[in-house]
């Protein structure tokens, strides 16, 4: 019983670490976007 449990926090911990790192990597483009307009 005890590795379903891990199993089950180990996909929700990856899960939440992708979307994270999708929504960051969103955010930076967004950034550098902004940055790059400015400098021109």
């Amino acid at each position: 019983m005890m590795w379903m449990r891990l199993i089950f926090i180990g996909l929700f911990s990856f899960t939440a670490v992708t979307f994270l790192s999708y929504q960051g990597i969103e955010i930076f483009q967004a950034f550098v976007d902004l940055f790059h307009q400015k400098k021109l």
